[in-house]
């Protein structure tokens, strides 16, 4: 017997158990497994919901969840039947409505999937950037930094602590060594900008007053009694001011790619709707 035939035997005896007595089926449709009032659920209809390889257990707690779902769902259809009038249960122009947006929508998405050009250089990064320079605003303060979480009694501990503020290159490749082999964290955004508000999140204690703490201060040194957390920042910019354009990247390339996508339907209306008015295929029939 292949595995579809298990399951569905296996559908067909359970339900022979649990329900025996309990539906007058109508035969024609097949064997139901569950009823609400005058409607049926049946074993054809619940064929493709289990996966291949599924065991016979999962087969059972799959099954009763679906029909458990299914008679959830007739019995609030049933109640909505009772207590909406005539009006409210003509949804035909809904329905039509909802799917004419839809067919609407899976053309353009294919429309643009096929013709969009999603590369950006970066000089329309820099172009739209320049522009646009005065919509780009920070709204909270970003950093350079470099993070470290250690124990505090690793013994390159102390020895990492005297480098992790040092900007020479020899220091930085010696700490490079340490922290990445003895480290609980350590990561080195020096040539990239993240929200401060992500360094914070990484500390044992909140800072009393962390964007006044930035403006004065160029690390953080902090224990929870088994580790140390040591931050330097290499780079600051602050709440109000302009945004650099390495920070902003992603979000103008994807500014720039939804106007792609905007002017290709622009585009797509347009001709369709000069087309078939060439062709005479719409009148409007008012003044």
């Amino acid at each position: 017997m292949n595995n579809t035939s298990f399951k569905l035997s296996l559908i067909a005896m359970l339900f022979i158990f649990l329900y025996s007595g309990c539906i007058n089926p109508k035969k024609e449709n097949g064997e139901p497994i569950a009823r609400v009032y005058d409607k049926y659920l049946y074993i054809s209809e619940v064929e493709d919901i289990f996966p291949e390889n599924i065991s016979p257990e999962d087969s059972i707690q799959l099954l009763m969840a679906y029909t458990d779902r299914w008679v959830k769902k007739q019995l609030l259809l049933n109640r909505a039947e009772k207590n909406l009038s005539e009006g409210q249960k003509n949804v035909s122009t809904q329905i039509e409505d909802y799917r004419s947006s839809l067919l609407i929508f899976k053309y353009e998405q294919e429309y643009i999937r096929q013709r969009l050009d999603t590369i950006v250089s970066d000089e329309e990064v820099e172009l739209f950037y320049n522009e646009n320079a005065s919509n780009f605003i920070l709204n909270e303060s970003i950093v350079k930094a470099l993070f470290i979480k250690i124990r505090l009694d690793d013994s390159y501990y102390e020895k990492i602590k005297s480098l992790y503020k040092s900007n020479k290159e020899e220091d930085i490749k010696t700490l490079d060594n340490l922290a990445y082999q003895v480290a609980i964290k350590y990561d080195f955004f020096n040539d990239k900008w993240i929200p401060f508000s992500r360094i914070l999140r990484e500390l044992p204690e909140p800072l009393s007053n962390p964007e006044r703490y930035l403006l004065y201060n160029k690390n953080i040194e902090m224990d929870d009694g088994t580790h140390a957390y040591l931050i330097s920042f290499r780079e600051t910019m602050h709440l109000g001011q302009q945004a650099p354009i390495g920070f902003e990247k992603k979000n103008i390339q994807s500014i720039i790619i939804n106007k792609r996508k905007q002017r290709l339907i622009t585009n797509l209306e347009s001709k369709i709707y000069t087309d078939a008015k060439n062709h005479n295929h719409f009148n409007i029939l008012v003044n």
